[in-house]
């Protein structure tokens, strides 16, 4: 990127110049001191005083104009009593948040960085302690509304780097890893886990007795590789479901990246539990090469896509954060209903298999052939009765209000392919 497009971007965000002083304005705050000290002090009544402090001979004074920006840090103790009217703190949470907005959008300008990107998306706006910026301060409103537009400027902005293509195939492979993490952690190994275990089981025997064969006078304790299975997998699967930015230097993509560092992070477990071995680097190269072969085809089986509710209450088994990823690269249809933002829409089939077996917040509606655009699901979900989205009802997809959907998706799909035809017939009417 340019540096006049970074220093454009720079220039859409809001900082400290767009909130006003307001009550804090020609504000005169005397500072206090120990008698022997020269660390400064807000107020008489901090605790860090042992006897009774005295007047400094400077104080803090807050321009009768300006901004935020022309409000000097109180420096000097941190632990004083605030003399400053509420307006102060929620001011400087707001000023927080600006800056946590700017190294985000700082990070994506620097390169691919698929958690700085979800960090856009889930980006909220609450105020101090969580409270409904509805109830913010009235001259804090505007800059909040400010902060909120950037927001979406910024996701927008880099929406084309994570969308299809290898940002599809780069979610893929975290979901598939998820998957593996969570049947790998269950009471009994799943399908997946199986093969999984087999092929590298069998792998760590050969490597084994292929070492026996080389050194048979050996003495060495024989590695006990079942331990070590465990650890490596499990270390192996992270690397991969990481969101930190991918180590890309020379690597053509985050994929490519991504497989670099879980093959780096295998091969420096295998290394040092093994005591550096010369055949550990061919164990992991091998091991890795088999898990990565796994991973591609069970993400290759489960791309088919099945439309899905899903209910808002609830989270998918992957990194939280790649939740928010996941609707950008699959939208549809959706409902607010208090805070939570209820979908329907088409998902690959993998992402269904990634809820927890204590819950379930996907529901497979139907498989699909249709193509439907976001409209269509839209249309599906406004017609969902009111009722099923109740605090009191569990999944509102498994309501009898709701149960009616498959019928809603078709006549969402019926009354678009009217709309085009209609559309087509203005368009050229002797057709």
């Amino acid at each position: 990127m340019s540096a006049s497009v970074a220093a454009q971007n720079e220039a859409s965000l809001p900082t400290a110049r767009d909130v006003p002083l307001g009550p804090l304005a020609g504000m005169d705050v005397p500072l206090w001191k120990a008698a022997t000290g020269a660390v400064l002090h807000l107020s008489a009544e901090c605790r860090a005083f042992r006897v009774p402090p005295q007047r400094a001979g400077v104080s803090l004074r807050v321009p009768d104009r300006g901004s935020m920006a022309d409000v000097p840090e109180p420096g000097g103790c941190q632990s004083c009593p605030n003399p400053f009217p509420d307006y102060y703190t929620e001011a400087r949470h707001l000023l927080s948040r600006m800056e946590e907005l700017r190294k985000l959008d700082d990070r994506l300008v620097a390169g691919h960085d698929l958690d700085a990107y979800c960090g856009v998306l889930a980006f909220s706006m609450h105020g101090l302690g969580g409270r409904d910026p509805k109830d913010a301060h009235r001259l804090l409103r505007k800059p909040l509304a400010a902060l909120a537009a950037a927001r979406d400027q910024v996701a927008a902005r880099h929406a084309g780097a994570y969308r299809g293509g290898e940002a599809t195939e780069e979610l893929l492979m975290i979901g598939t890893a998820s998957l593996l993490h969570t049947d790998f952690h269950r009471r009994r190994p799943g399908k997946f886990r199986l093969p999984w275990q087999e092929a590298w089981e069998e792998i760590c025997e050969e490597a084994l007795d292929a070492q026996e064969l080389e050194n048979p006078s050996s003495d060495q304790i024989r590695y006990d590789y079942r331990h070590g299975f465990d650890q490596w997998c499990e270390k192996w699967l992270t690397a991969l479901m990481d969101l930190s930015p991918a180590e890309q230097h020379a690597r053509p993509s985050p994929v490519a990246a991504r497989w670099a560092r879980a093959h780096d992070v295998l091969e420096r477990a295998i290394k040092r539990d093994l005591q550096d071995q010369p055949w550990a680097v061919r164990l992991a190269d091998r091991l890795h090469h088999t898990g990565r072969g796994l991973v591609a085809g069970i993400a290759a089986s489960m791309a088919e896509p099945v439309v899905v509710a899903y209910d808002g209450r609830e989270v998918i088994d992957l990194p939280w954060l790649a939740q928010e990823i996941l609707w950008v690269q699959y939208p549809g249809g959706v409902r607010q209903a208090g805070r939570s933002q209820h979908r329907l829409t088409a998902l690959p089939r993998l992402f269904t298999l990634l809820d927890s077996l204590s819950r379930r917040s996907l529901d497979v509606i139907a498989d699909t052939d249709w193509h439907d655009s976001p409209a269509v699901y839209q249309e599906a979900i406004d017609n969902v009765p009111k009722a099923a989205f109740s605090p009191d009802a569990y999944c509102w997809w498994n309501t009898n209000a709701a149960g009616r959907l498959p019928h809603l998706l078709v006549m969402a799909r019926t009354e678009a392919a009217s709309a085009r035809r209609q559309a087509q017939r203005t368009q050229a009417p002797w057709r």
